[in-house]
């Protein structure tokens, strides 16, 4: 049977708030400390309220991690966007139980929450100049997928992109003043100091970057830098982009990450449905949503299609109408603000899309009168079709969805491989815009992804207003179409072993869509596209959450009862409403804790922290706010030295000296870097509290309290029967069939500290067969005594019965 790891229960020594004894309560219990008393538990900043709002939420609690922030206290457009959700949500719950749960009353926290996350969008002083020109242009540099070494890249005047978006939006919204879209990152209490803060001291948030050089440049090899650059650090010409321009004057420049504008999207939609929106914050969502338009566009606008990297700007028709990875956009910092640019991104991923937030434009009253430029319905409508076409052509023959598409392919615009698949003209591309690791292995973006076409499915089986008709099947149609296969798989692949879950973590890819996508094509099920569960795990709360959210909406929108939810039925969406309840009880009860929900982690590669060299040219240098200065062979940890001082970190370098003794290294490769030598690096426990997983679980409570308000919570029965000697948990009719000479292997590689033999909590009261202090040698013995005919399985368990 499938192995899960040993993962310790959190545990909760404090009264909750509003009690536990429903799914209402546990939202409002676990909302109290998220956001309640989110600055005393850390899960907001002390030093960054938000006038009219809340606290700046950090990415994390714990400072030392390295994800897509490279530090724990940043945060994120995302982090934006789900305290957005979840204050929506609370809004709803709380007029709903109000007088019903004792100490509750009516919030109006989506007004507050949209003020809190304005704080990620630039002010129109610190987007100087940009809303008076009147046009944009940017030269075309190359990308680099295969080799950050490569950079910097430069462009040439004779090769340019110029956005035919602009005029519409300055003049829709010329009262705004700036592009009303989030930055995606922020340095909250300025810990690098590019805000002038000294170092050990906490300032107020400012802008930065990190991601500059292609699909090679992991998290741990960024050189972070402010959005703002005035040279006063870095290079004295360069300033801090010395490693990878060739040249720098003072300027600003901001990059939108788009799943989060349009989760906000989503959020303000919901609010209004619920009955709970803010009018203001809907005309300011609708106004984000138009401006994300600008995520529609090729980088420089070219062609769909072109493959020539001479090709010329294509105007309207450098639109593939999909959600790409990024807009960016900025001008000249000096007092003349003479200058600007902007580009799109030729990038698509599966997870960036977001049809719930197209539909919410299009069909939401107030959503779709607030967007005020030019064709904005027009090119939603097309959108729309054209993001549920895109996960038609995606979904792989078990389920999952694959990667994206490219409109640049190798990062030149070259000619795409003889017989590889295209959507619009666009080629399939397994992992979209990163490598190390592919942005496609890890479960995460299955869960956020089809979180939305479930809620969407949800709705249209209500109501559908819309006529597209995707792979020529109505909206409603195409999506269960969709859904049924790939949460057949999901529900399939989630295993649940004593008190415990596993869900799947990690995909691998091969193949690719059968046959080209375009304005004609019908659906079909691929069959050359596959994908391979990798590992499975039961840590990351937040994506079994966000599959547990997934799972409500499907089954709610299939008619699904709610004593489905009590005992696992026969058909699959009453098995969805079953797994969904299952993985939020059991998260509950094994993660809940003083400060949210959280379970044991490892990663090994988290020695990169020291291992990994972050490139900057021979020659090159920059000196930091806080006066160290990297160069050349200067390692992640050299441009962060300031981590020296956060709890945890001595442990972990501690647990890296060790295994560097042992002749531990890193394998970089074009597919990722290998740390699995990192042995002791993996043994440490690690416990994160990340803003967006406990969005996630919020947003899974909501949706069973909501959907089925008469589903209550149920404890997961203990484990009692032991069935003794089966280690590993296996299937069989006998206990001859069940214990073999594999279980006793398993126990002594398990006592021998093996990291890579993991027994659950079943499989450890199986293994205890001689009374003692828990697992010994001796219990190895007797089961291979079994094993050996020597004792009758009478015997086995005796002792310990």
């Amino acid at each position: 049977s499938a192995l899960m790891s040993v993962t310790a229960s959190a545990e909760r020594t404090k009264a909750e708030k509003y009690g536990e004894d429903s799914y209402a309560a546990r939202f409002l219990s676990m909302y109290d400390d998220v956001i309640v008393n989110g600055v005393q538990n850390g899960y907001l900043s002390e030093s960054n309220p938000v006038s009219g709002g809340f606290n700046i939420p950090y990415h994390s609690i714990e400072e030392l991690i390295c994800e897509a922030p490279d530090y724990g206290h940043e945060t994120t457009s995302e982090a934006m966007s789900y305290i957005v959700w979840i204050a929506a949500m609370n809004d709803k719950i709380t007029k709903e139980y109000a007088g019903k749960i004792d100490g509750v009353s009516a919030t109006k926290d989506l007004a507050k929450a949209w003020k809190t996350l304005e704080a990620l969008i630039p002010s129109a002083s610190d987007q100087g100049g940009f809303w008076s020109q009147n046009s944009l242009s940017a030269q075309v540099a190359e990308e680099d997928p295969l080799d950050v070494k490569t950079y910097p890249h430069e462009g040439t005047q004779s090769n340019t992109g110029s956005n035919p978006a602009h005029s519409k939006f300055t003049s829709a919204y010329k009262s705004e003043g700036r592009e009303y879209l989030l930055h995606w990152l922020a340095d909250v209490d300025d810990w690098y100091g590019f805000g002038g803060t000294p170092e050990g001291s906490k300032g107020k948030i400012t802008f930065i970057n990190t991601f500059q050089r292609g699909d090679q440049e992991s998290c741990f090899e960024t050189i972070p830098h402010p959005s703002i650059e005035t040279k006063k650090y870095g290079d004295p010409e360069l300033g801090m982009k010395f490693a990878f321009q060739t040249s720098c004057s003072e300027s600003w420049s901001y990059t939108n990450a788009p799943d989060a504008e349009d989760r906000a999207i989503q959020a303000v939609y919901a609010a209004n449905r619920w009955e709970v929106g803010d009018n203001t914050v809907t005309e300011k969502a609708a106004m984000m949503g138009d401006m994300c338009r600008n995520d529609m566009y090729d980088k420089y606008y070219k062609k769909i299609g072109c493959q020539n990297i001479n090709s010329p700007s294509a105007g309207e028709e450098g639109k593939h109408y999909l959600m790409s990875w990024y807009t960016a956009w900025g001008g000249d910092g000096s007092s003349q603000h003479s200058w600007a640019w902007q580009i799109g991104c030729s990038h698509a991923h599966q997870f960036y899309q977001n049809p719930l937030a197209a539909y919410g434009l299009l069909y939401d009253s107030g959503l779709s009168k607030g967007m005020k430029a030019t064709d904005a319905a027009k090119d939603y409508t097309t959108s729309l079709q054209r993001q549920i076409e895109f996960y038609m052509w995606l979904q792989s023959a078990e389920g999952p969805f694959a990667g994206g598409a490219t409109n640049c392919y190798n990062g030149k615009y070259d000619t795409y491989p003889s017989g590889l698949t295209t959507f619009y003209d666009m080629a399939y591309i397994e992992h979209p815009v990163y490598a190390d690791p592919g942005s496609n292995h890890w479960t995460g973006n299955q869960f956020w992804a089809t979180q939305r076409l479930a809620e969407l499915f949800y709705l249209v089986k209500q109501d559908n207003k819309s006529d597209v008709k995707p792979g020529g099947l109505a909206l409603d149609a195409a999506l269960e179409k969709i859904l049924d296969k790939w949460v057949n798989y999901f529900v399939t692949n989630t295993k649940f072993e004593g008190e415990d879950f596993s869900v799947p973590a990690t995909l691998n890819w091969t193949g690719a869509p059968d046959k080209d996508w375009g304005a004609n094509s019908s659906y079909y099920e691929n069959t050359d596209l596959h994908c391979e569960l990798v590992n499975s795990g039961n840590s990351d709360l937040g994506c079994a959450n966000s599959l547990a959210d997934t799972l409500i909406y499907y089954a709610k929108a299939k008619g699904v009862d709610g004593s489905a939810a009590y005992e696992e039925g026969s058909s699959l969406e009453e098995k969805a409403l079953y797994t969904a309840k299952q993985l939020m009880d059991r998260s509950w009860k094994l993660g809940r804790d003083d400060k949210g929900m959280s379970r044991t982690e490892h990663n090994g590669s988290l020695a990169r922290f020291w291992e990994q060299e972050v490139y900057i040219p021979a020659g090159k240098s920059g000196k930091y706010p806080h006066g160290y200065t990297v160069q050349n062979g200067a390692k992640f940890i050299d441009l962060r030295p300031m981590y020296e001082n956060v709890e945890g970190y001595e442990e972990l370098h501690n647990a890296y000296l060790a295994d560097k003794q042992k002749g531990a290294a890193i394998v970089e490769s074009t597919t990722g870097t290998n740390c699995d030598a990192f042995t002791n690096v993996a043994d440490v426990d690690l416990h994160f509290h990340r803003f967006w997983h406990a969005g996630d679980d919020l947003m899974a409570m909501g949706a069973m309290t909501l959907l089925y308000p008469d589903v209550k919570p149920e404890e997961v029965p203990p484990v009692t029967k032991v069935d003794w000697g089966n280690t590993d948990c296996s299937d069989g009719d006998t206990p001859r069939d069940r214990v073999d000479v594999g279980d006793a292997v398993l126990l002594a590689r398990f006592l021998a500290e093996d990291s890579t033999a993991t027994i659950t909590e079943q499989g450890q009261k199986n293994a205890n067969v001689v009374t003692g202090d828990g697992l010994t040698s001796a219990d190895t013995t007797k089961i291979l005594k079994y094993v050996a005919f020597m004792i009758d399985y009478e015997e086995l368990g005796t002792a310990s019965k």
